[in-house]
């Protein structure tokens, strides 16, 4: 008896109890966000794990965020929990005097006509590619709400796009009854992520949730550059393989009108679910 309690608990022990998977990081800070305790960081190949990459890293409560500057190059260990990550045992490898300025890409033009808007602002018409290669406008006049979101198929952080992907499931489950709202996903990788790539990763939930669509901007891209800054989302390092990204979701009415802004990767899905059950009851 005593032996199958002690086998039990032992198989308990080993299989129950989820290890963390460190990996050591290199690379260039390039935004310091102190309060929130997250640095944007252009970092290296982190071996067995991802490309190069420019993304928000969460830091732990532990460190000190002063004792960072702008430019700064660091090596750290970067902790992957079940949910999500942290990062810290920072070293400052090299200090850079000049502040380096990097053309990410296109989206980062001055000129650009395409400003951010604010609630109660129009979004643009716009066009993408289903994963079934149909084209898709945003533009329905026949759903009350449509809430936007953007990811990438290749975002290994589980509190990034991952969790994007899971808060949409949770949101479209919960309004599954409603036809007039849709929940929406944008990858705004226009190089590898096509309808067939998105297909492979998502093609199974479009088919469980009848009211999630993932759009592909890949041939879209003056759409692409119009949604994205329109709604506030930052990107960059597409065509050089070197992926950063911001956070953004917008929910609209059917005249395309932003009626919520959401912002970072902090917002609980439960709060936006509260926020489309108070807006449905205008419609």
């Amino acid at each position: 008896m005593y032996k199958v309690t002690y086998l039990c608990f032992l198989f308990l022990m080993l299989f129950s109890c989820e290890k963390n998977t460190t990996y050591n990081v290199n690379g260039r800070i390039i935004e310091i966000h102190e309060k929130d305790y997250k640095l944007l960081i252009d970092h290296e190949k982190i071996e067995n794990f991802m490309e190069p990459m420019v993304m928000f890293f969460n830091i732990h409560k532990s460190i000190n965020m002063q004792t960072f500057n702008i430019n700064d190059y660091v090596n750290f260990d970067l902790v992957i929990t079940k949910n999500s990550h942290y990062a810290l045992n920072f070293k400052t490898i090299n200090k850079k005097e000049e502040i380096i300025e990097d053309e990410f890409d296109f989206l980062n033009d001055s000129n650009d006509e395409y400003k951010e808007l604010s609630v109660g602002d129009t979004l643009n018409t716009v066009s993408f590619s289903k994963i079934n290669n149909k084209s898709y406008t945003i533009s329905s006049p026949n759903k009350n709400l449509t809430i936007i979101s953007y990811i990438f198929s290749r975002c290994p952080m589980p509190d990034m796009c991952p969790a994007i992907v899971s808060h949409n499931q949770f949101l479209a489950k919960s309004f599954k009854e409603q036809k007039n709202i849709e929940f929406i996903l944008i990858s705004f990788d226009y190089i590898h992520d096509t309808p067939k790539v998105l297909n492979k990763y998502y093609g199974n939930i479009e088919k469980e949730y009848n009211n999630i669509i993932f759009l592909s901007s890949t041939n879209h891209l003056n759409d692409l550059m119009q949604i994205t800054k329109q709604s506030g989302l930052r990107f960059w390092g597409i065509e050089e393989n070197n992926i950063g990204h911001t956070m953004r979701t917008i929910i609209i009415d059917e005249n395309n009108i932003i009626l919520k802004i959401y912002d970072g990767n902090d917002v609980l899905p439960g709060t936006i679910k509260e926020d489309i059950e108070k807006l449905t009851k205008l419609f």
